[in-house]
């Protein structure tokens, strides 16, 4: 997973950084994160206690894990560690001298070099102002003493479950800041809508218990929904937005691991944190709910400070992993599609036409691949104007796109040539989609053109196939140009397909 993470990744900061060259502050910046991340695999984790054997006890519980301890003895410490070492995660003591576990986070928060690193806080939770502290604090989850290795171990887990999209998060900021500079328009024209509020889903088929969680999120800034069975739930999951659920073990119809494991395998609620919630105390269900993959654990009766920072802490996580996916498509349409046409760009029809061709080696099916050009698209320019140009190459880009089927990748090869990518296709299917292509684009209207006494817009096109022309994807495309370049030759308007009579009209 973070291997494939890693390589989608390196394609993007490729594609950035080549796309906006100039932008030498947040190259630099990305470049100095690149280097970090390739020098710095092993995870490091940053203890805070001023009791030594309190983190020898901490490093015990997480060693078989491998991780990389740093250690600290005091809140000034924990600090000058968190800026020197750039842990990937904090376990904070609450109770320490002169400056204790909620006062480092708060500052750790508030530092642009730390804000972003998850602390978890190990606390007594003992009293009301203890609860109090610990729900507004600026953490990212908390362990209460004594702590269980298997508790410690399952937070610990759950709070890397994040980092596979820490590379997303840097690409999301270094994004919004070249949108923010202006260096660079949204690649969507449409503007997100943002929920009002988060929408938590309560199984429970237990009136009281729902009314006791119902009571204690009546001031929060949520929509809670009840659901008593778990085919209820799953029915409102699967026809609603949910940020969170809260899920009781023992329903009626189903068991609750059930539930778990349904919405884990759907592509539309795996993301959704999820807290088990059940009045089984043993030790086995709560480790068996922690290392299916849930969020949480939390045992009845429900202690209303630890449910709210739970939640808090969760959908906190999910609105900024929300925020990364959002990120993360506007970059990959940044780096794979041609601003002006809307199709694809030329590198990422390389490297769907490599990819094409080495699927077809192991599944032996043939390739067409069309390249076309617009005849003397240059009048169009020197008489009407770039503007209308670019609204003329806009339309023809439409006009391709509706002329292909939804397997085919039509791209922009480069000003006025487009390439499309015909899995499927042998050189009689690729000339089938070229005369609808054609006739599409001959179909065409342009109202400034006609004004000008300029005649419909025609193309010249050339086809090749793999493997019955070409071996290699540089080979295949070098034989459609080349076809491209006779048709031209030949008086323009033309189809040529390669090992054919030179020139076929449509």
């Amino acid at each position: 997973m973070q291997e494939s993470a890693k390589s989608t990744i390196g394609f993007i900061e490729s594609a950035i950084s080549t796309t906006y060259p100039n932008d030498k502050e947040e190259k630099s910046e990305m470049d100095e994160y690149s280097f970090r991340r390739e020098n710095d695999g092993q995870t490091k984790i940053l203890i805070v206690d001023d009791e030594p054997k309190n983190i020898k006890t901490i490093e015990e519980m997480l060693a078989p894990d491998a991780y990389l301890f740093l250690a600290a003895g005091c809140g000034k410490d924990a600090l000058d560690k968190a800026y020197s070492e750039s842990p990937d995660l904090i376990l904070l003591d609450d109770v320490m001298p002169e400056m204790n576990g909620v006062k480092v986070a708060g500052v750790l928060k508030e530092d642009s070099r730390t804000k972003d690193i998850p602390i978890i806080l190990i606390t007594e939770l003992e009293g009301i102002k203890t609860r109090n502290l610990v729900s507004e604090a600026e953490v990212d989850d908390f362990v209460i003493k004594p702590i269980r290795a298997a508790d410690l171990r399952a937070r610990v887990k759950s709070m890397f479950r994040l980092r596979q999209y820490r590379d997303q998060l840097l690409i999301g900021t270094h994004f919004e800041s070249l949108q923010d500079k202006g260096v660079i328009e949204p690649a969507s024209a449409q503007i997100r809508p943002e929920k009002d509020v988060p929408v938590v889903l309560l199984v429970e088929d237990n009136q009281v218990d729902a009314e006791i969680v119902q009571r204690f999120l009546k001031d929060e800034p949520v929509r809670l929904v009840v659901a008593k069975t778990g085919e209820e739930a799953l029915a409102r999951i699967m026809s609603e937005s949910v940020d969170l659920v809260l899920l009781d073990l023992l329903l009626p119809d189903m068991n609750g691991f059930e539930i778990f494991q349904t919405l884990k395998e759907n592509e539309n609620s795996r993301d959704t944190p999820i807290i088990i919630i059940t009045s089984l105390s043993n030790l086995e269900s709560k480790i068996m709910g922690l290392e299916l993959g849930s969020d949480d654990f939390l045992v009845k009766p429900i202690v209303k400070a630890i449910l709210l920072a739970r939640i808090r802490g969760l959908l906190h996580k999910k609105a900024r992993l929300d925020r990364l996916r959002s990120h993360y498509e506007d970059a990959l349409k940044i780096a794979t599609i041609d601003w002006l046409t809307g199709l694809y760009n030329h590198g990422h029809f390389k490297k769907f036409l490599e990819l094409e061709i080495k699927r077809s080696l192991r599944q032996t099916y043939p390739i067409g691949l069309i390249i076309l050009d617009v005849d003397d698209f240059k009048r169009y320019n020197d008489r009407l104007g770039h503007s209308a140009g670019d609204l003329i190459l806009q339309e023809i880009g439409r006009a391709v796109r509706d002329a292909i089927r939804g397997i085919d990748l039509a791209a922009r090869y480069g000003g006025d040539e487009f390439a499309i990518v015909l899995p499927y296709s042998d050189s009689r299917g690729a000339v089938r989609a070229a005369e609808r292509i054609q006739q599409s684009i001959g179909s065409l209207e342009f109202a400034p053109a006609k004004d000008q006494g300029l005649a419909k817009t025609t193309t010249s096109i050339g086809i090749a196939a793999y493997p019955e022309d070409a071996s290699t994807t540089e080979d295949l495309i070098m034989k459609a140009d080349r076809m491209l370049y006779l048709a031209k030759k030949n008086g323009k308007n033309l189809l040529c397909v390669y090992g054919r009579d030179p020139v076929e009209r449509p």
